[in-house]
């Protein structure tokens, strides 16, 4: 979908992913399957080929849409059946913290009904930052017990993991940001700003750069990216600009680099210790990372540097794909792969 929507803004290809189609699809297209798959678990194949069908049908329809703001009635019956089958789980949850940030997902996948519900335009805003308040929790969910395992690794502590009350300050702003992002941007610009800094500052804790695991950079840089997208769409809404290039930050670099992160991690034996092989991991960070900044400098740059973006970006699930067919549950890979 990616190359397709950077033909439909050159050369005015498929209308459904022009401006706002665009941004609906990485929204309600990738985020929601893709966080969704990873909470659910294993699943019967008919569940699994129901919710590939649905899915399917609302990607076929994206391509043949007539306008960009149209919304399938295939990808709601997708988030109405994710959250579905989600909620249940929440019954686990027990701390506040957990309760909200694993909310967050049937939130998501039930937001094509809010846009459904609402006249045009759709409420970019509120879901961006629904998203990435699912990709902070869940980051830092991932990240730190892999930090703090590595860092024992190395015969040291690291002290700050979770970092919990830091976590659930960060879920309070976000939802000062959620809620002052229908009607005051400019507020919403500075909350988003200190989000910015929370972020940035958690990652700082975790001093993954003095680690020698590219899987642990990929990670970290889409955590870095989340700040920086965030940030960036802060100063645009005191600045009285559209968010549509820093959003890049966080659809771009944020999502693919977590997303990427966690899937690699999927490919081999699924024991303590095992750790994804160094050199496509890296590739996969630097071509992702090229794609975000690309991505973000296109709109003061000659235009050709978004057929650059969009390869750099499908190159990059491509290698990741090569990855998980190579490998699997009977993996022998270590911990010294090349």
């Amino acid at each position: 979908m990616v190359p397709l929507s950077t033909w439909a803004q050159l050369d005015g290809g498929p209308p459904g992913l022009l401006g706002a189609g665009h941004g609906m699809e990485m929204l309600f297209g990738l985020a929601p399957v893709l966080i969704a798959g990873y909470l659910l678990g294993p699943q019967t194949p008919a569940r699994l080929w129901g919710l590939t069908l649905l899915w399917g049908l609302g990607r076929w329809q994206r391509l043949f849409a007539s306008a960009p703001f149209v919304l399938s009635v295939w990808d709601l019956l997708t988030g109405v059946l994710l959250a579905a089958l989600l909620l249940p789980r929440l019954r686990h949850a027990r701390k506040w913290r957990n309760r909200v940030g694993l909310g967050l997902v049937p939130w998501l996948c039930l937001t094509p009904l809010l846009v459904w519900w609402l006249q045009p335009p759709w409420p970019r805003l509120p879901t961006v930052i629904t998203l990435a308040a699912l990709l902070a929790y869940m980051g830092g969910r991932i990240i730190a017990p892999l930090a703090a395992a590595a860092w024992q690794q190395q015969g040291k502590v690291l002290r700050a993991r979770v970092q919990p009350r830091l976590e659930g300050l960060l879920l309070i702003t976000f939802a000062l940001a959620w809620a002052s992002a229908w009607h005051y941007p400019a507020i919403t610009g500075v909350v988003l700003m200190a989000l910015c800094s929370l972020l940035l500052v958690r990652l700082w804790r975790w001093r993954l750069w003095s680690l020698t695991r590219p899987d642990l950079w990929l990670l970290g840089q889409g955590y870095g990216w989340l700040g920086l997208g965030l940030g960036g769409m802060g100063l645009a809404l005191i600045s009285g600009h559209a968010i549509t290039t820093p959003l890049h930050g966080i659809t771009v670099g944020a999502l693919g680099s977590l997303s990427c992160g966690v899937m690699a991690r999927q490919a081999g034996p699924r024991h303590r210790g095992w750790v994804p092989p160094r050199c496509p991991v890296t590739v996969v960070m630097v071509l992702l990372s090229v794609a975000a900044l690309v991505r973000w400098g296109a709109a003061m740059a000659p235009s050709w540097l978004l057929p650059v973006a969009a390869s750099c970006w499908s190159l990059a699930y491509l290698i990741l794909f090569l990855l998980l067919l190579r490998s699997g549950p009977g993996s022998s890979n270590t911990e010294n792969s090349p």
